[in-house]
């Protein structure tokens, strides 16, 4: 019989598979979202010697990001840099996140501006480190400025969808009370709301918002929520189209999946009412041909009353204007 190889640790004898069983337990939490217990496991975990500890270290400080303890993560950032662990742009990416947060705008112009510099920096990263330069280069020249709000009341739409894109990429702790104050506001364009719960979404929020939305009303989690084209109803629309106009008519087909895209992004996060996704689907198929000005095909007894609701709040969502970007 084989005998197991047993660890010291100081004085203690470890019992084999300790490390990989808190490895275990660390992922598993991390993936359930509940980082303080992810970084108690892991940081245990790496207390003995691991075969894989640079994956390790990526979701500890993972885990320490998510759970706000920013100094340990900044400890973590720094030895997984100077030692080459981990993707060095993800691990880089993380550690400009926290000092922004920190307000070390000094430390981060002078990084970024030493990585700028760099001939092999991927073209995809430039970009994206090129905006927090100057965002950091902003804060260090007006160091007294204070957050204002998101939005004056002056922008046109475009404006305010370009200002909501931008909050993808930095702190929107200033910006979440006027970001949850559109997603309750009925008034206010579909679009925008869409957009300015991605942002909340995006961040990962897990505290519950209240959306209305035409005449739907929800409270949601956003970081727990689908994307929009993700969702089943959604992809059983497409579905059907497909089934009815990709070998027929493939350029209508593209038509149509781009209509229904642009409908279920204003409608996010909910989906058509006491309306089935053939009723769906069939109204798209007479709406295309309305414009096309063809004979529209008789609706299926059935369906019919599907059809009418589903063209009534088709022409609703069409008369809400998208930005051209």
């Amino acid at each position: 019989m084989k005998k197991k190889k047993w660890d010291r640790k100081g004085n203690v004898f470890i019992f084999p598979g300790t490390s990989e069983a808190l490895i275990q337990k660390g992922r598993e939490a991390l993936e359930g979202k509940d980082y303080d217990q992810a970084a108690l496991f892991l940081s245990e975990a790496l207390e003995y010697p691991l075969a894989e500890e640079e994956d390790v270290k990526m979701a500890l400080l993972l885990a320490l990001y998510e759970s706000g303890r920013y100094e340990n993560a900044l400890r973590l950032c720094s030895d997984m840099l100077h030692k080459g662990l981990g993707d060095y742009y993800d691990v880089m990416d993380i550690y400009v996140l926290i000092l922004m947060q920190q307000k070390q705008y000094d430390t981060i112009f002078s990084m970024l501006t030493a990585l700028m510099e760099e001939k092999q920096l991927p073209e995809e990263k430039r970009e994206y480190f090129e905006r927090l330069l100057t965002l950091s280069k902003k804060m260090i020249d007006s160091p007294d400025t204070e957050w204002k709000p998101l939005f004056t009341g002056k922008e046109s739409l475009r404006e305010k969808t370009l200002k909501l894109m931008e909050l993808v990429h930095v702190n929107i702790h200033p910006y979440t009370a006027e970001l949850t104050a559109m997603l309750e506001g009925a008034d206010t364009d579909p679009f925008l709301q869409t957009l300015a719960l991605n942002v909340l979404k995006e961040h990962g929020v897990e505290k519950p918002v209240n959306v209305r939305k035409f005449y739907f009303e929800e409270t949601v989690v956003p970081g727990q929520l689908m994307d929009a084209f993700e969702q089943d109803y959604f992809k059983e629309v497409i579905r059907l189209l497909e089934e009815h106009l990709a070998d027929t008519d493939p350029v209508q087909f593209e038509q149509a999946k781009e209509m229904v895209k642009r409908h279920f992004f204003l409608l996010y996060p909910f989906e058509p009412d006491k309306i089935s996704p053939e009723g769906w689907a069939k109204a798209v198929i007479q709406l295309l041909r309305a414009y096309y000005s063809e004979a529209e095909p008789r609706a299926n007894v059935e369906l019919e009353k599907d059809v009418e609701m589903s063209l009534a709040f088709m022409r609703k969502l069409d008369e809400i204007s998208s930005p051209i970007l």
